[in-house]
């Protein structure tokens, strides 16, 4: 290859800047997120024809959004499998327009340029780009779009079949994208490392919280005899409660189990609520365990610095 062409090739795909200094966090959704060690990629790259950089600001601002729908569907999908035996209008709506955004991703990312971890540098051949998607996410992201509960109307006058219920809890590999969006972050300079993982940490237990309060509400809720569930032997009636005091009250018995802190008022009164209680209580162990040793490294870190400044100062009479 001859200088000139390699000058091109250079300049075509490789970064052009490193900068370290941090950027003001307002610049967020205007500029792109930073690659790891503060790397700035090359803003005018020029790739192939209908090729999209992933470092384009229009297109992080489009991920922003889909993270947005993330959030939303990791919540609405167990309250919906657990408190909703019939899908609402609104939300059939909704669940519906939010399919629509990630159906349409999966066609874009057919035309998102993707970065080798080889070479490091920007592929945008579009049929490499199409065999290292399919050979990927592709099936998943289908899968997790797929709109079961229209299609559970073809087959029943209500979207209440359990095995299209069970098929919609697939929009919950959606977070996959919040995981790889905190390990981005996780490596950007304009970001404190120690929020950062705080909120990483919240996350996880909130999510955590929810779900176990949905499954087992429903497993109450299937229940024959309502009397003699965990919500049942202390409000008899617990189905005719609004929806809001049902949530309410799992998310009670939810947060109560995880902090082990069990009042006694809301406890297992069957055998399929005692294994799931089993379950999640060895599910809290590894959880506590594992924020515990988060929180243990990140106050460390944290006052790492400080040790060190108070032990150079102790340093200064030896020298002096």
């Amino acid at each position: 290859m001859s200088l000139s062409h390699g000058k091109k090739f250079f300049n075509r795909f490789c970064v052009d800047e490193f900068q370290m200094a941090s950027l003001p966090y307002s610049s967020f959704l205007t500029n792109d997120l930073l690659p790891s060690l503060g790397a700035r990629i090359n803003q005018e790259t020029r790739l192939r024809r209908y090729i999209v950089s992933p470092f384009n600001p229009r297109y992080r601002a489009w991920e922003m959004l889909l993270i947005v729908l993330v959030v939303y569907s990791a919540w609405i999908c167990p309250f919906e499998f657990a408190f909703l035996p019939y899908k609402q209008d609104t939300l059939f709506i909704i669940d519906n327009i939010v399919n629509t955004f990630f159906a349409i991703d999966i066609i874009l990312t057919f035309f998102v340029a993707y970065l080798d971890n080889h070479s490091y540098l920007l592929v945008d051949d579009p049929k490499k780009i199409a065999i290292r998607y399919i050979s990927t996410w592709f099936v998943f992201d289908v899968c997790s779009t797929a709109p079961f509960q229209s299609i559970s109307l073809l087959f029943t006058d209500h979207s209440s079949e359990i095995g299209f219920k069970v098929l919609n809890m697939l929009r919950l590999w959606r977070l996959r994208r919040v995981s790889s969006l905190f390990a981005r972050l996780e490596k950007d300079i304009r970001f404190n490392y120690f929020w950062t993982r705080c909120s990483k940490l919240i996350a996880v237990t909130l999510f955590a919280v929810h779900c176990a309060g949905c499954f087992n509400y429903l497993i109450a809720d299937r229940y024959p005899d309502a009397k003699s569930t965990w919500i049942g032997s202390v409000y008899p009636n617990f189905k005719e409660m609004s929806l809001r005091d049902r949530y309410v009250t799992a998310m009670y018995w939810s947060i109560v189990t995880l902090t082990t802190t069990g009042y006694g008022d809301l406890h297992a009164e069957n055998t399929r609520e005692m294994l799931f209680d089993i379950f999640y209580m060895l599910f809290n162990l590894g959880l506590t365990s594992y924020i515990i040793g988060n929180m243990t490294n990140l106050v460390v870190h944290w006052t790492s610095r400080t040790r060190n400044f108070v032990c150079a100062l102790k340093l200064v009479p030896l020298i002096m």
